[in-house]
């Protein structure tokens, strides 16, 4: 829509002739900057916010007037994660090491160029004296005939090999390492989410603790409130109103302390997501905020068999550790393999001439056999390495195994506990609700003593704060447990819903 300016610039009394033009130069420049500026900003918060799938961007998604989503936060988190990055390049460059390895099987094609001069006193030779136009006189040029003087040769070669035992080894070991990058690509993705969710349930827990503390200086306030009216009418002491007082002085600093504790959980969060430290930023908590776990999740995490076979099929560092065997022996086949003859063939074509006559060729064709037959005992060396190596791998993977059922059994049996906790801290904070209620009510009808209702209150507030951190306690534990499974979700859109708390089979 057109918008139509209309102003004029009078001058006053005071000012020097020339001066309205400038002043109106001036005013021209402060109303373009004006409209200017708004526009600008608007721009920028029109852009989107990175993530996985999801094309908005990430200053958009931390902006202080949006709040961020878990789906948005792991959708960051997997972009922005450095760590997550390295460990992607590395999978790339397993990739190329297959092609590398496989490169020894295709046809080898070079070209050699080379230019030599040489002169020896050895074919020096004193020749007759001979007619000027005698047939024989180029016998004794040696210089002609290629032995000194310049020499040129030009060759195009080309090879191929067809049996080797090590370079097939290479080729299978290649193989063997992309494989373990994928999952240890898969690793880092589900470390990166583990980390992104407990953050974020951090702030959402830290938020929730904040509103409570600050209920409390509400009930603290109306408290002093009572007490300074009793008190004014006769009904109450002094000492009443001193120990409301204190109490509301000890609900401001737990006000302060929560609201440092926010503070730091939204650091951490953005230092997980791989954001500015000091970004500021808003969470939406959704669903999360009133989640209640299922009643049949104790009777899936009690098989503890069933668990350790989930691990073993899923997770990364258990299939990696295998890996690293299967690497092991095939680096013993391949010890072996150098025992095993090396096949190739190959051939040349090019010229071998002093003047760059081009009219004389050459050509060669050649098949190689190479059989080892000592070499000072290092291949039976190299074998028994290897050997012992593999040992050492298969030792390792049963180490790896067993640390990951330990961290799942102690998941398992830590979810139990946030479970029973959390059912318990929710009866318990609909007790401490109506007993607060009622000496508060006593207490402003003169039948109960201010301690009655510090203490009431103090309950209260133990009470939501216990169901805080159960409730957000459990959420952490089951994403711990699904993180040890190794079957915690990497998808973003998973996390758009509370979906992901259903994954556990």
């Amino acid at each position: 829509m057109p918008i139509n300016l209309s102003f004029r610039i009078l001058p006053t009394m005071s000012d020097p002739p020339g001066t309205p033009v400038w002043r109106m130069f001036l005013t021209l420049a402060a109303l373009w900057a004006g409209l200017g500026w708004p526009l600008e900003g608007r721009a920028q918060s029109d852009q989107a916010i990175p993530g996985s799938s999801s094309a908005v961007s990430v200053a958009e998604t931390v902006e202080a007037t949006r709040a961020l989503t878990l789906a948005q936060a792991v959708g960051i988190a997997l972009e922005q994660n450095r760590l997550l990055g390295a460990v992607r390049f590395d999978r790339e460059g397993a990739k190329q090491a297959i092609r590398e390895a496989a490169s020894a099987f295709w046809p080898q094609l070079s070209f050699q160029g080379t230019y030599r001069k040489s002169d020896s006193e050895r074919y020096e030779m004193s020749t007759p004296q001979l007619p000027p136009d005698s047939p024989l006189k180029d016998l004794f040029n040696f210089s002609d005939l290629g032995f000194t003087g310049s020499n040129y040769e030009n060759f195009i070669q080309l090879s191929q090999l067809i049996f080797d035992r090590s370079v097939i080894g290479q080729i299978k070991l290649a193989n063997l390492q992309e494989e373990a990058a994928v999952w240890q690509t898969t690793g880092q993705e589900q470390a990166v989410v583990f980390q992104t969710v407990v953050a974020y349930l951090t702030v959402l827990q830290a938020r929730e603790l904040l509103q409570v503390q600050k209920q409390r200086l509400e009930l603290a306030e109306k408290q002093l409130n009572t007490a300074q009216t009793n008190f004014d009418v006769g009904l109450r002491i002094r000492t009443d109103v001193l120990r409301a007082e204190l109490t509301r002085s000890s609900a401001m600093r737990d006000v302060v302390s929560a609201e440092i504790a926010l503070k730091n959980a939204l650091v951490r969060l953005n230092q997980v997501l791989g954001l500015p430290i000091d970004q500021p930023i808003q969470v939406e908590g959704g669903a999360l905020e009133t989640y209640n776990p299922a009643p049949d999740i104790l009777d899936r995490i009690r098989d503890s068999q069933r668990l350790f076979a989930l691990a073993v099929e899923n997770h990364p560092s258990i299939q990696v550790a295998g890996l690293l065997v299967q690497q092991s022996e095939e680096t013993v086949h391949m010890a072996r393999g150098e025992f095993y003859p090396r096949l190739s063939a190959g051939g040349r074509y090019g010229f071998n001439e002093s003047q760059f006559d081009f009219d004389k060729e050459e050509w060669a064709i050649q098949a190689q056999v190479q059989i080892p037959i000592f070499e000072g005992f290092r291949k039976i060396a190299k074998v028994n390495r290897s050997k012992a190596r593999l040992s050492a791998e298969r030792q390792r993977y049963e180490n790896t195994q067993r640390s990951v059922f330990t961290e799942v059994e102690e998941a398992a049996l830590k979810l139990q506990e946030e479970q029973r906790n959390l059912e318990i801290a929710a009866k318990a904070e609909l007790v401490a609700v109506e007993n607060h209620q009622r000496f508060l009510n006593l207490y402003q009808e003169g039948l109960a003593d201010s301690l009655d209702v510090t203490a009431a209150l103090t309950e209260l507030v133990e009470a939501q704060n216990n169901v805080v951190t159960t409730r957000y306690g459990f959420l952490a534990r089951y994403a711990q447990l699904l993180s040890a499974l190794g079957i915690i979700p990497t998808q973003e859109d998973v996390y758009a819903t509370n979906d992901w708390l259903a994954t556990l089979p």
